[in-house]
Formats: C-alpha cells, structure tokens, sequence
C-alpha cells in the first residue's frame, strides 16, 4: 500500500512540474529545472530516509539544497552554470542600442538616432514602434535584422498586424569585430576564460538560436563574438 501511495505521489508530481515547465517563458526555464531538480532530489532523500538509508540520504539532501540554492557549502547554488548577477549582454548598430540582462531574460534597447533618439523601446506606442522600423529599414546596416528582434521577442504577432515584409533571415553580422564588442555582445568583462566565454555562448545561443524561434542576425553576432574571443 506505501508502495502504491509513493508511486501515485511521484506521477502527480511529475504531471505538475510539466504543466508548470510547459508554462514557463524559455528564458526562464534553465532555473526552473534547476529548482525542480532539487526538489526532486530532497523527495528522493526523504523516500530514503524513512526506508533508513541514512547514509545515502544526506548527500543527495546536501546536492537538493545545493540546486535550490539553501546548501551551506554553497549558499548561492552550485558555481558551476551559473549567471554572474548583473550580466548583461549588448549589441549596437548606427541606430539601436540593445541589451539583455542575463538574471531576468529580458531584453529592451535604446533609441542612438531620429526622433524618439534616447527613448527605449519599450516605452514607445505601437504607432511609434512603426515609424522607426520605416526608420531601420531605411538605413543600409543591421538596424531592421536587431530591431525585429526585439519585435520577435516582445510583441508576438507584429509582423501580421502590420502586414510586415518577411522575416530577414540569414542576416550576417558585421565584417569587422572589436574584443571589446565582443567581450559586449557576450556580456563578458576583460580577462575572462576560455570556459567563461564558452559557457556565455552557450548560454545565449540557448535563448536566441533560429531553430529555437530566435534570431539569424542575433545568433550570428554571437557566433563571431566566440570567434574573436577564442
């Protein structure tokens, strides 16, 4: 009977933390699993403990509350895969300054020229937001391919609503990269690592590569970001 009750209370759970994955945003999904994880692992430790497998218990207890980030060894979570707080990663063109900030997914730009010149974007009315695609698409450069980006990411259904031309696609980034844009582009400081800078394109890649619904120009400046770098 114990049997039965523990094997139904493990389907119940793993049907929940589906449903909840399912319903998570993609830039979020990495910490949900982490903390799904290690709640996870605390269940399997308390199944142990009361089956008296102390012994076996408490690592797994320790690496449960190492993924949820409660472990005194390691109070912050484990160091590996994790984001520096505070990162952020940015790319710029002639007419748009955009960044991501690595904690919360979320992305937004600033306005370098025209009339809405220092604005973010995410502060423009959709009226706005028309006139100064008009604006990128007008400018010989990668303007458009970074601001439908964003346009991607933030406002699901532009492109129908106004009857847009098609996705630019294939976009390639810039013939010449500074260390110091690519240090920028993969939200890096000086010195970091061969690892460090594998693992914040890696990182990226997970949110902006085309076959995961992101974006050509943006996964291309990553990609050469690494190149420079490495």
């Amino acid at each position: 009977m114990q049997s039965l009750i523990i094997a139904l209370a493990i389907a119940f759970g793993g049907y929940w933390l589906l449903r909840q994955f399912v319903a998570t945003p993609a830039s979020q999904a990495a910490g949900f699993m982490r903390k799904a994880g290690g709640v996870a692992l605390l269940a399997v430790a308390g199944f142990l403990t009361f089956r008296g497998a102390f012994s076996a218990a408490v690592p797994i207890f320790i690496v449960g509350l190492g993924l949820l980030g409660q472990s005194g060894l390691f109070p912050g979570g484990f160091p590996w895969g994790q984001k520096t707080a505070g990162q952020r990663s940015r790319v710029a063109t002639s007419l748009l300054a955009m960044e991501l900030d690595h904690d919360s997914g979320r992305m937004d730009g600033q306005v370098l020229a025209g009339p809405y010149k220092g604005r973010l974007l995410s502060a423009l009315g959709n009226d706005e937001l028309k006139a100064f695609h008009r604006q990128c698409t007008a400018v010989n450069d990668q303007s458009r391919a970074l601001f439908e980006a964003w346009l991607d990411r933030s406002k699901a259904g532009w492109r129908e609503a106004w009857q847009a031309g098609p996705r630019v696609t294939g976009a390639a980034p810039s013939a010449v990269m500074s260390r110091a844009e690519a240090l920028a582009v993969l939200g890096l400081k000086e010195g970091a690592s061969a690892d460090e800078i594998r693992h914040a394109h890696r990182r990226l890649m997970k949110e902006f590569h085309p076959d995961r619904g992101g974006s050509d120009y943006l996964a291309a400046k990553i990609n050469q970001a690494k190149d420079v770098l490495l």
